[in-house]
């Protein structure tokens, strides 16, 4: 009766992942970060059906019974520290920026990987691992502890990086896309400890397709709402932020929303002179830019459409829009100053705040600051 419960959980997760792997195969980009994404899933699947099969098998009685419990048993060990140690890998390549130093982390986390795959082909005439006694039922040996050592290792530093990644973000929904990550670890890691020292209950690997189905809804959810080149909220989210405050503004607060607005200087000139890959590039600087200035902040940031991007500053923030526009002034001039060998990027920026007097919707809102905006543009080629 409890097999059967295990193979039925099992076979959930099976279902709940394939749907996963099809929807991604479908509608996503194959990128270097979903391939690994996807080893992920397809690892899980694997584990998920040689787990049901361990259950099905043990105690069983035919025909090369013991040899075949003997070969699911050393697969599933070696899925054990693979599954984690593919996570380790996926979070590698979604965090990290510097590529050699990546790759150097990444071979030094493969080599106990190895060793303990090969290990696997020792325990079948020693049996410090696992034992299958004469009437084919599976013991664990001491073993067994090393090998959840290495698991855990694997999903730790996944934690521990996207953890200090989530610290040093700039901004807040990047934060929360790495928290998310840091928590892969939590459901599979305390299942295991449950099969640990519960003998007999098996919990873990149901809950690492769970923790991968909330990864994978995070993702689509930032798909549905940021910008795929600069990942900041697109127009369609900024609408939505500005209806919830404008919403509000029957109440009177403290304090006023702010909304900036800015674009590329001579954008169109960038991409006419040295293409539209180039300009491109220059979108995702101005990018980082923003969210560099607006860290330790509220602030929503959105990219309005082409070079234009916004920043909206709710009520009650410790720093006003002008303070906001001075930092974005100088983290612009501190990467002109860093990057000589690239184009010098310049903004026009302009806010308006909300005035229940002039503003009837948001779109007053974003039509007053847009010609502000325009404003400091034209002075600027007037001069």
């Amino acid at each position: 009766m409890q097999n059967a419960l295990y193979v039925e959980i099992s076979a959930i997760g099976i279902i709940l992942l394939s749907i996963v792997l099809m929807t991604q195969r479908q509608f996503t980009a194959a990128s270097a970060a979903q391939r690994r994404f996807n080893h992920l899933i397809y690892a899980t699947i694997a584990m998920l059906v040689v787990d049901a099969a361990c259950w099905l098998v043990d105690g069983e009685r035919f025909l090369f019974a013991r040899e075949l419990n003997f070969a699911l048993e050393t697969i599933y060990y070696a899925l054990h520290v693979l599954l984690p140690y593919l996570w380790a890998l996926y979070v590698e390549g979604a965090l990290s920026t510097d590529l050699p130093a990546a790759n150097k982390r990444i071979a030094i986390a493969t080599i106990p990987l190895i060793l303990f795959i090969v290990v696997l082909f020792f325990n079948l005439e020693y049996g410090f691992v696992f034992t299958i006694d004469a009437e084919n039922v599976y013991h664990r040996a001491i073993g067994v502890y090393f090998y959840a050592f290495l698991s855990y290792a694997y999903l730790i530093y996944g934690s521990i990086r996207s953890l200090i990644k989530a610290r040093g973000a700039a901004w807040v929904d990047d934060r929360r896309r790495y928290y998310t990550m840091a928590f892969f670890a939590v459901l599979p890691s305390a299942g295991g400890f449950i099969q640990l020292f519960c003998y007999g209950v098996s919990l873990n690997w149901i809950l690492a397709s769970v923790s991968i189905l909330l990864v994978y809804l995070d993702s689509q959810n930032r798909q549905i709402s940021t910008d795929p080149l600069t990942s900041l909220n697109n127009r369609r989210e900024l609408s939505k932020f500005l209806l919830r405050e404008v919403g509000e503004r029957d109440q009177p607060k403290s304090g006023a929303l702010s909304l900036i607005m800015m674009d590329v200087d001579g954008f169109k000139q960038i991409n006419d002179t040295y293409g539209h890959f180039y300009g491109d590039g220059v979108l995702t600087y101005v990018s980082q830019i923003l969210k560099a200035s607006c860290k330790n902040t509220n602030a929503f940031l959105a990219r309005y459409g082409g070079d234009e991007f916004c920043i909206v500053l709710p009520p009650n923030q410790e720093v006003d829009a002008e303070e906001i526009i001075a930092r974005v002034h100088s983290n612009v001039a501190n990467w002109n100053q860093t990057h000589p060998e690239l184009r010098p990027i310049g903004l026009s920026i302009g806010y308006a705040e909300w005035d229940q007097k002039l503003d009837i919707s948001y779109e007053s809102l974003l039509a007053r600051a847009d010609e502000r905006m325009y404003s400091v543009k034209n002075a600027k080629k007037r001069t």
